[in-house]
């Protein structure tokens, strides 16, 4: 055999394996009955397996399927942005399974009382922002927080369980009526009341509330002095506890 023909036989042999190894990986990324070694982190990086998006409300049996959830170390395999589409499509269908309607707006998802939206950086989702209608959620002048506000919170607080690589921020928001001082103190409070609950249901812990905070009338979604709706809110920005490019 010449040297051009074991050349030949070497190209072929090695493409064959090439042929059947692809086979293998391809079918068991797809199957759902896959082999334990496709499980391991090694084997996922290699063939590029997505982890599978909650299913959606519309087909979850429960709320648990609608939500989803990750392990602990899935952000370091998937980074930042994948990590948190997958939180933020477990928010938009677990409230949606418990009957909530959101309508697609410019700047995010928007239902009666809670909006949804995705916070970006070239085009890479970084945080997710859930705004919570002020009046919603507190009595007017008030810290206390409202049954429908605990049942939103308590979503908020499940996801934020259930993704355990996720931290938090919470700033509470006020119109410009009445004095600064009161309602800084009052916008503090709520900020406040709101972690409050998340650590009384769920033991969220300490390190991951990054910040909260009151701002009163400094960040306002509508330039005015007048009393705006849109000025009273609750924000809660879920992130990644580092970024993961």
């Amino acid at each position: 055999m010449n040297l051009y023909s074991m050349q030949k036989n070497i190209i072929t042999n090695v493409r064959w394996k090439l042929g059947l190894l692809s086979f293998l990986l391809i079918s068991n990324c797809v199957s759902d009955q896959k082999p334990q070694w496709t499980q391991s982190k090694a084997f996922q990086k290699f063939c590029g397996c997505a982890a599978p998006l909650p299913i959606s409300s519309e087909k979850a049996a429960t709320r648990e399927e609608a939500l989803g959830s990750l392990p602990e170390g899935a952000l370091d395999d998937m980074g930042t942005p994948d990590y948190l589409e997958r939180v933020y499509s477990g928010i938009k269908n677990d409230f949606e399974f418990t009957g909530t309607q959101f309508e697609q707006h410019v700047d995010g998802l928007v239902a009666k009382g809670v909006e949804l939206k995705r916070i970006e950086e070239d085009k890479k989702l970084r945080e997710i922002l859930i705004v919570i209608d002020g009046d919603v959620a507190f009595p007017s002048g008030k810290s206390t927080m409202t049954p429908k506000a605990v049942e939103m919170i308590g979503k908020i607080s499940d996801a934020v369980s259930l993704y355990p690589e996720t931290n938090v921020r919470i700033g509470g928001h006020t119109d410009s009526a009445g004095a600064f001082t009161m309602n800084l103190k009052l916008s503090k409070a709520r900020a406040f009341a709101v972690k409050a609950e998340m650590q009384r249901t769920h033991q969220i812990a300490e390190v991951r509330f990054k910040e909260v905070d009151g701002y009163a009338d400094l960040r306002k979604i509508v330039d005015t002095m007048a009393p705006e709706p849109k000025n009273r809110r609750t924000e809660v920005r879920v992130g990644t506890v580092r970024i993961v490019l």
